[in-house]
């Protein structure tokens, strides 16, 4: 893959990444600060958000990544794109601060099984043809 082609992976990926985050602050905003008077009750009423978040955003990367994979021919930049941003996706639901430590597990189990999966279905397209 040439630089210049690299560098266009690269940003695709990035802003797939970026849209999604400020989709979720756009589209499903978390609890305010100030409606809660305590810190406690605050971190409380964030464990779900943060729960939900990941349960929508790690499929999302998940789903970008496989499609990613099976983009073909002319539009493999595009493959190697959706491949970044859905992987970024993914490790964005995994930073989720009040994630439950069994959530994170699975969530981090899930993003390898992806990646690997992944892995498999480019890598032979990608020794074939360097262009990928």
């Amino acid at each position: 893959m040439s630089f210049v082609r690299g560098v266009y992976a690269v940003a695709i990926g990035v802003l797939i990444v970026l849209l999604v985050i400020f989709g979720i602050q756009t589209f499903y905003p978390g609890p305010e600060r100030g409606d809660y008077p305590s810190w406690e009750r605050y971190r409380e009423a964030l464990a779900p958000y943060h729960s939900n978040v990941f349960l929508i955003v790690l499929p999302l990367g998940a789903v970008l990544a496989v499609v990613g994979a099976f983009v073909r021919g002319r539009k493999s930049i595009i493959g190697a794109s959706l491949i970044l941003g859905g992987m970024g996706t993914m490790i964005f639901g995994l930073t989720q601060y009040h994630l439950d430590s069994l959530w994170r597990f699975a969530g981090i189990a899930a993003t390898l099984v992806v990646l690997i999966l992944v892995g498999f279905k480019v890598m032979p397209a990608m020794r074939r043809d360097p262009d990928i």
